[in-house]
């Protein structure tokens, strides 16, 4: 996978979340990662979430597609909706 990153979004995300937005790609490692479609609402921009297991913990790594490249957004702890939705998909 080829990521890319704003390194100010970087050091915000380690800052916030305690983790680089380059670990978004361990999220993409999950055999079973779930991709959402989202809508940013101010701007209408297309983004994704990628939920999956990283070592027995579930992540949530946002992002955007630029060509053959993913820009993560942000790259934090999954939350309870975001698990309900991992779990039903699991199955």
């Amino acid at each position: 996978m080829h990521s890319e990153s704003d390194a100010k979004k970087d050091a915000a995300n380690i800052g916030k979340h305690g983790v680089s937005l380059g670990f978004g790609a361990r999220v993409f490692e999950d055999v079973d990662v779930l991709i959402v479609p989202t809508i940013r609402e101010a701007d209408k921009e297309e983004r994704y979430k990628a939920i999956g297991l990283v070592d027995g913990a579930l992540w949530t790594a946002v992002h955007v597609y630029r060509g053959e490249r993913v820009r993560f957004i942000s790259v934090r702890r999954s939350n309870a909706s975001e698990q309900r939705a991992y779990d039903r998909y699991t199955g």
